[in-house]
């Protein structure tokens, strides 16, 4: 009888997570609409559930500065000549003065002459950010045949022009996209789309252990993983990426532009991402603990005091007064 009853119980909860974790897609749509409305053109949103193939935007093919979300492209298009034979990424490549550029990474301080492979380069390009890597491999690939690569793949209001990654607007030479592109192609990396398994899992591999968690991971309860690319220019703040639950997969890119503070745009980020989330999964996430005032207070008070102490030689002058390691020193009468 006890065993009934708990099979019953295991049943009943298997109907209740199913029924807890089922969203309605016209719901989050609404919901969108009415979080983003304020803020108009600056916003765009892209969400493509990977269980039912529902597509949800919110100015999804407007075009927006791409900032680094174009080392996606870049990684894809690398990747995608590896399947046509045309690119070994065990190829090397050294380090030139000329090839270094500033931002993001650490490989612009690192000597001339200094050999890594295409692969690693696309590590480095991926979960550092590194513009001088990204500069190398475009310039061994070519912008021609990047193009090409989003072109033939139905990837068509995403152009790159600048293998920097750090050309702005309102300047023409911008790498330009818009976040349907965006999802759409890291969909083609998640569902192997035009890449073998293998190919696959080492592009996800990279978004995953990438160090720029400012974005859609802040939406998300700890422990949740996401496969993503940042991008971060002067009023330009994306993020495009892959978020696995178990309530299924999702694809979601936020692109934002012309807040004034870098933090508006992450909190829009944030709170996108916290929405699609809970609505998707059913599930609270939970809120960032942030510091108290008073612990805070605290802190400054102690500042406040280390600043105040006087240096040694302030004490010799003060609390041991005419001396000095013991010594007398001479009266200005008995000169």
């Amino acid at each position: 009888m006890r065993r009934l009853k708990f099979f019953i119980g295991l049943l009943a909860w298997n109907v209740f997570c199913q029924t807890a974790w089922s969203y309605d897609p016209l719901a989050l749509q609404a919901k969108l609409n009415h979080q983003l409305a304020p803020f108009k053109h600056k916003v765009g949103v892209a969400f493509i559930d990977l269980k039912t193939g529902d597509i949800l935007q919110v100015n999804g093919s407007m075009e927006f500065p791409a900032a680094s979300v174009a080392k996606v492209p870049v990684m894809a298009a690398a990747y995608h000549l590896v399947e046509l034979k045309q690119l070994n990424l065990a190829e090397k490549l050294k380090l030139r003065k000329e090839d270094k550029v500033g931002g993001s990474g650490y490989l612009q301080w690192m000597k001339p002459g200094t050999v890594m492979s295409l692969k690693d380069l696309i590590g480095l390009m991926i979960m550092r950010s590194d513009n001088t890597a990204t500069k190398m491999l475009v310039d061994r690939i070519g912008l021609g045949n990047i193009n090409q690569y989003l072109q033939a793949n139905d990837i068509k209001n995403t152009v790159l022009n600048d293998h920097t990654m750090l050309v702005e607007p309102p300047s023409n030479n911008n790498n330009r996209t818009c976040p349907l592109d965006m999802a759409y192609l890291t969909l083609k990396i998640q569902e192997s789309y035009g890449f073998d398994k293998d190919s696959s899992q080492e592009m996800l591999y990279f978004m995953k252990n990438q160090r720029y968690r400012w974005g859609i991971w802040r939406g998300v309860p700890p422990g949740t993983i996401v496969a993503d690319k940042t991008g971060n220019l002067t009023g330009i703040l994306n993020d495009v990426g892959v978020v696995y639950t178990k309530a299924g997969n999702y694809v979601l890119a936020i692109f934002t532009r012309n807040f004034p503070k870098k933090r508006e745009g992450r909190k829009i980020i944030n709170d996108v991402s916290r929405l699609v989330y809970e609505e998707y999964t059913g599930e609270k996430v939970p809120t960032p603990e942030v510091k108290t005032k008073k612990r805070l207070k605290r802190k400054i008070i102690a500042k406040r005091k280390l600043s105040r102490r006087p240096s040694v030689k302030s004490r010799r002058l003060k609390g041991h007064s005419g001396r000095t390691s013991g010594h007398k020193l001479p009266s200005p009468l008995s000169r």
